[in-house]
């Protein structure tokens, strides 16, 4: 089975459970590839690696009385630092709240904890969950294991470098334009985002609680699906909070019953949406991925031209009024220490007209007139992730993709930023490589019906398996 590092979550925590693995062990093993990797890579910080022991051996001392500590048991994790965990930085990646403490854990992070998994430490982000390349005055430049030069995505960037190149099993995530998808995409991981609401969020503010959704960074399918389990359902402080399934989405995909769902399913696949353009390497290696997902799940294809409203601004306009609801007192007092997007949105809020918002609102309810009639006549959309493999480690804001000069939204959320304004379930699978770096293919379903794209991740997980580490870690 390889190093215990090399092991996929849930494997590891049956083996916790069973006995056959000590907590300690796991810990201790994710901890010295930290140690010996991670200044590499820039994706772990605030490393607590005393507690993390204590909390290891507080899962063995339950295995070793007969007690189940859950389907998380031993498994060491990185919290994204856009979350809350009691006594870590609270710092959203921000100047503005570089001496924030948390004073509790987030839902999901106690969720998880109680289901016995393990906190290492944060893992990094941009500034706010603001862009999708992860570099901050905080802690400078995150890089991508599969090509330093290259950056692993935002805003769960450290996340997904940490779970690429084996430092951890598995890291917190949160997705509000993408940003579970594109560095998944960008990193070699299958990257799943529930409907909106899946997972209660709170107590605390969240960035981007108008479009975001919380959930994992893993390398398996079936990982994804535990996680789901063990941290969704409703909270008292998120009033769009929605119930779990009667079935598990793990039990859905053990016994097969989530694949079995897709049979007759109709999909269409689009590699524009109506505004958006691909490097046609991308398109091609995401294109026949969506081939043979087709075949292999005995789906009916459906000639669609998906022509989308672009979301662009109004998802920008949207997104930093919400963030601006927290933090725009602060940024009034020290323009200054703000990343040059997150300054932007927040002069532009500071500046707003009513009309300018209830345009951006009416646009809204445009994309989810238009998405609707889409999922009238199908019940799958495919599309690339991204537009290009992994960007410039240092980021950039402009670039050309098949020969058009595009902003950084086209080259990097154009596919995933519509699917956070209307809600809906999405996951970025593993489809191959252009230039040496991973590229994802995009599946869409309806809200509430989570499990079809799960399943689409295990029947190419099982047709095409994906590597589980970046290559040479």
């Amino acid at each position: 089975m390889g190093e215990l590092w090399q092991r996929d979550a849930w494997a590891l925590a049956d083996a916790v459970r069973s006995g056959k693995v000590r907590a300690r062990e796991v810990v201790d093993a994710h901890l010295d590839r930290i140690e010996a990797r991670n200044h590499e890579l820039n994706a772990v910080i605030d490393v607590d690696a005393d507690g993390a022991r204590r909390q290891a051996d507080d899962v063995d001392r339950r295995v070793a009385t007969g007690s189940d500590p859950g389907p998380w048991a031993g498994i060491p994790i990185g919290v994204k630092e856009l979350a809350q965990v009691e006594g870590f930085p609270d710092t959203h990646a921000s100047l503005l709240h570089e001496a924030n403490v948390a004073v509790a854990d987030a839902h999901e992070v106690a969720r998880l904890r109680a289901r016995g998994a393990v906190v290492v430490g944060l893992t990094t982000s941009p500034e706010f969950g603001a862009v999708s390349f992860t570099n901050t005055p905080l802690h400078g430049i995150t890089r991508n294991p599969w090509n330093l030069s290259r950056t692993p995505g935002g805003s769960s960037g450290g996340s997904a470098a940490a779970v690429a190149a084996g430092l951890l099993p598995a890291c917190t995530g949160s997705d509000g334009g993408g940003s579970i998808r594109i560095p998944c995409s960008y990193s070699g991981l299958f990257g799943w985002k529930c409907t909106f609401g899946r997972i209660g969020a709170g107590p605390a503010p969240f960035d981007g609680s108008l479009t975001s959704v919380h959930g994992p960074i893993v390398r398996s399918v079936r990982d994804a699906a535990r996680y789901i389990d063990a941290t969704g359902g409703p909270t008292l402080t998120d009033p769009t909070s929605l119930p779990m399934p009667a079935v598990p989405y793990e039990e859905q995909l053990v016994s097969g019953a989530a694949v079995a769902s897709l049979r007759g399913k109709r999909a269409a696949w689009s590699s524009t949406l109506g505004y958006g353009v691909v490097d046609p390497r991308v398109e091609a290696v995401t294109r026949e991925a969506a081939e043979m997902l087709v075949q292999r799940a005995g789906l009916e294809l459906v000639d669609l031209d998906v022509s989308l409203p672009a979301p662009g601004r109004s998802w920008g306009i949207l997104g930093a009024v919400e963030l601006a609801a927290w933090n725009l007192d602060a940024a009034r007092r020290n323009w200054d220490a703000l990343t040059p997007v997150v300054r932007a949105g927040q002069r532009l809020v500071d500046k707003l007209r009513p009309d300018g918002l209830l345009e951006a609102i009416r646009r809204r309810h445009e994309l989810l007139l238009a998405t609707a009639a889409v999922f009238e006549q199908i019940d799958l959309l495919l599309t690339p992730t991204t537009a290009t493999p992994a960007l410039p480690a240092e980021g950039a804001f402009n670039f050309e993709v098949a020969g058009r000069e595009v902003n950084l939204f086209i080259a990097s959320a154009a596919f995933t930023a519509p699917f956070n304004m209307t809600g809906q379930p999405a996951a970025s699978i593993p489809a191959g490589l252009v230039d040496g770096m991973p590229v994802g293919l995009q599946v869409v379903a309806r809200r509430h019906e989570d499990e079809l794209p799960l399943a689409a991740g295990a029947v190419l997980e099982d047709a095409r398996p994906w590597p589980k580490l970046a290559p040479g870690w």
